[in-house]
């Protein structure tokens, strides 16, 4: 049973990652076609056709393996007479179609964030206990208040938590609570090594509290304005994130589709909720990692075109062939290096 569950799971979570990667194919696929740029084919999935058929001149397929897809444009590599071939068309034509796809992408992941708030709402953070003794009791906080501020960070989710932390200084706390209705704001002193409720004497500086997740549910308007700044937050923690990846920091947070489709499988089997977090942030990730200026990327696309703006003429087609050519065997090479060590890792124990 439990091998059964694994398949289907995994099976769930291919899809999931398909669909993700056909969303940013589409993006490519409906802003071309409306820039008129001729489509060679649209397919779904790689790997043997399993079924094709031919609209509008466009070659529409299935593949055999449903884990993402193509866009074929006309005259996308090499240089055409065809006026609607990709390379002839306007740098403002062929910048929207290439940017489509992070932007369809970011899009997926805005209404899975608006279903999630409105299904399921989300966690904000509450005051467990506050500790005997302490600056927080002596104040009035109260167990059961909700944190609506503190350091000047407003705190809607859960995530921001650490930021409001982060924003404090050594000296006092400011912070604002929800309680019966009412909102009530405190500037706390912070005390020397407290004591918590366990006993235990905490080196540092501290009011004196204890912070628990409490689910709360959001109405559909108030869902859809929090939306923005939820994707906000995913995006800016993303960028640090690739950020760090480039200055040698958070290698151990970088994995393969093998990780990813490991941890959607996991999701797969706790709750659609999770399958739908995870979801937004591999959309939001594919979008950002396909913006990096790199050769291959729709960044790295858009960097020729912006070239091309600059200096009123394009990198001749075969020199940017080749770059995109070796940019495209370097990803290839990491994304291979990255599934063997995630393929050790989860089943080489």
């Amino acid at each position: 049973m439990d091998t059964l569950l694994s398949v289907i799971s995994v099976i769930c979570a291919l899809i999931v990652l398909g669909i993700i990667i056909m969303t940013h194919e589409l993006g490519h696929y409906s802003v071309g076609r409306a820039c008129d740029i001729k489509i060679v084919e649209f397919a779904v999935g790689f790997g043997p056709k399993i079924k094709k058929w031919v609209k509008n001149d466009i070659i529409y397929s299935i593949r055999w393996f449903f884990i993402g897809g193509f866009t074929k444009f006309y005259g996308e590599d090499e240089d055409v007479k065809d006026k609607r071939a990709f390379n002839n068309q306007p740098a403002g034509r062929r910048a929207l179609t290439i940017a489509a796809g992070p932007v369809f992408n970011m899009a997926f992941a805005f209404l899975l964030v608006i279903i999630i708030l409105c299904a399921f709402g989300d966690y904000v953070p509450v005051i467990q206990d506050t500790w005997e003794g302490s600056p927080a009791e002596a104040a009035g906080l109260r167990p059961g208040d909700r944190i609506l501020e503190m350091n000047g960070v407003k705190l809607d989710f859960w995530m921001e938590l650490q930021s409001a932390k982060d924003a404090g200084n050594n000296y006092d706390t400011k912070i604002t609570v929800l309680r019966d209705g009412k909102t009530y704001s405190y500037d706390i002193i912070n005390a020397q090594n407290l004591k918590n409720n366990e006993g235990e004497i905490l080196e540092g500086k501290y009011i004196g509290i204890d912070i628990d997740a409490r689910r709360v549910s959001f109405g559909f308007f108030q869902a859809i304005a929090l939306s923005f700044k939820w994707m906000f937050l995913v995006v800016r923690e993303t960028v640090l994130l690739v950020l760090g990846l480039f200055a040698g920091r958070n290698t151990e947070n970088v994995g393969s589709v093998v990780m990813v489709v490991s941890v959607l499988g996991q999701a797969v089997r706790s709750s659609f909720e999770n399958v739908l977090r995870i979801g937004v942030a591999i959309s939001v990730s594919l979008a950002v990692m396909n913006l990096l200026p790199l050769p291959a990327l729709d960044g790295g696309r858009l960097v020729f075109i912006g070239i091309e703006k600059l200096f009123g003429k394009p990198v001749p087609r075969n020199v940017e062939g080749v770059i995109h050519f070796v940019g495209f065997t370097v990803l290839i090479i990491i994304i291979g290096l990255l599934a063997f060590r995630d393929f050790t890792k989860i089943f080489g124990g």
